[in-house]
């Protein structure tokens, strides 16, 4: 019997939107988040994409076991609520998703954190599978994180565990934090701060990267490859902080592998060995080495984790 099962990874700047069946993904869409303005003014649109996902590949309601919603927040997965939000669809908790969902194709739901989401989909479906002790990073809009302990997906009493590690602090004294904290690794490098970062330094006007049409990670590691001083400095201070991130993540939950993802993995070969580097250099694991991989699902694992924990309980 053909299972399928919509997932959608609720991104800050970009909505994915799968039809997953027998887990794989054979159809998707792609919408702007605009995150800023709220989850409701975003559901018309997401209603409208996911129907004609669903006419394209000839699926009706009747046809779905259910749909998956990866969001970038707290989420309460037994209660299907969004709990606590922090800069992006800051309406979602007063927002009720399974109604929606029941009233517009009356299936099944399931909601949950979108990084634990991504952390599933590289366990069951990426290059986790065959380790029981993982821990999934993703480079977004912020940084996310996840770890699967023992073959369980950590979630905690109040359904934090695991999914802050972005909001770890790295230096008592850095930047404030959208979260409120200071100094998180995300406050220190990610994609909402790192134009800041390049225009703050004063180096910038001598800088290719002051030439550039947008400063994201793709220019900044673009402008490196080109011998840029500025980038070069620069690239070195991100791979730092998401090393010293790392290796937080690993004396916290002992995986075996590390996992990382999001747009700035196009330059994996310059990310994944500086950072193995500095991990096997650093890292307390008397037991031998935790190896750092990139993710072979690029933006699709939080879609197959959201609908594998759909039809598994975790």
């Amino acid at each position: 019997m053909k299972k399928n099962i919509i997932g959608i990874d609720l991104g800050g700047t970009m909505v994915k939107i799968g039809l997953v069946r027998n887990r794989e993904i054979i159809g998707e869409k792609k919408i702007e988040a605009r995150s800023e303005n709220g989850l409701a003014p975003l559901l018309p649109a997401l209603e409208e994409q996911i129907n004609d996902l669903m006419l394209e590949n000839g699926v009706n309601s009747a046809d779905l076991t259910g749909i998956g919603l990866a969001f970038p927040g707290l989420v309460n997965c037994h209660s299907q609520k969004v709990l606590s939000t922090n800069k992006k669809y800051d309406d979602a908790c007063g927002i009720d998703l399974n109604e929606w969902v029941r009233q517009k194709w009356k299936t099944s739901f399931f909601l949950d954190n979108d990084a634990r989401m991504a952390a599933v989909g590289e366990w069951k479906s990426g290059i986790g599978q065959g380790t029981d002790n993982l821990v999934a990073i993703t480079l977004g809009t912020g940084i996310g994180a996840a770890a699967i302990m023992e073959g369980r997906l950590l979630r905690g009493k109040h359904y934090q565990a695991g999914v802050l590690g972005g909001h770890i602090s790295l230096n008592y004294k850095g930047q404030t934090c959208t979260c409120g904290n200071t100094g998180c690794a995300e406050a220190e490098i990610s994609s909402w701060n790192i134009g800041d970062k390049i225009t703050g330094d004063q180096r910038f006007s001598e800088s290719l990267l002051a030439g550039a049409g947008r400063l994201d990670f793709e220019t900044l590691f673009g402008a490196a490859l080109h011998n840029d001083g500025l980038a070069i400095a620069i690239r070195e201070e991100c791979l730092q902080i998401w090393s010293v991130a790392i290796i937080n993540l690993i004396h916290a939950y002992d995986p075996d592998m590390v996992v990382m993802s999001g747009g700035i993995m196009n330059s994996k070969a310059i990310i994944i060995p500086a950072i193995q580097k500095i991990v096997d250099a650093r890292a307390w694991c008397p037991w031998g080495k935790v190896s750092v991989k990139a993710s072979t699902l690029i933006d699709k694992a939080a879609i197959l984790g959201v609908t594998y924990c759909l039809e598994h309980q975790l």
